[in-house]
């Protein structure tokens, strides 16, 4: 038991220092001083949205956890194993939805039109900037991600 409890902590903290920020002004480690290509535009619309919670760091440790406690419910070999995948199917799917409420955040979609003018859509985590329709905004993108930041 003690060993799966461990190993749940482990899981736990290792998959809890991922950086999987959302918010514009959060850059991760890997993007800090590399080009970067910025693109100018005017906020059209803006709403609000709910970006869903990530399930898989809940899942695993449910599961881990549901296992070890099946795995204690008998002392039969036979039924003890059937106990435990029982005990980590039940576990995966409660961490699982425990996971994705915890980590569900607020976030906002941005309709600009690029200087261009051409139209674009970003969501993005709700961070300390606010928008408002017609402001001057910059997008910056990277490998396939973009930001917005105000632009005054």
């Amino acid at each position: 038991m003690k060993k799966y409890l461990c190993l749940a902590l482990l899981t736990s903290l290792a998959t809890s220092c991922v950086n999987t920020s959302l918010q514009p002004d959060v850059v991760s480690r890997s993007d800090a001083q590399k080009q970067q290509y910025v693109v100018f535009g005017v906020v059209k619309d803006i709403t609000n949205v709910t970006i869903e919670g990530d399930r898989e760091v809940g899942s695993l440790t449910g599961a881990v956890i549901g296992g070890a406690v099946g795995n204690n419910v008998t002392d039969s070999d036979p039924e003890s194993d059937i106990a435990s995948v029982v005990g980590a199917l039940i576990g995966s799917a409660i961490g699982s939805e425990v996971g994705s409420a915890a980590t569900k955040k607020d976030g906002v979609e941005l309709l600009i039109e690029t200087d261009a003018g051409k139209f674009i859509s970003i969501i993005q985590e709700v961070s300390s900037y606010s928008y408002s329709v017609n402001q001057k905004v910059r997008i910056i993108k990277r490998n396939g991600k973009s930001r917005v930041i105000p632009f005054d």
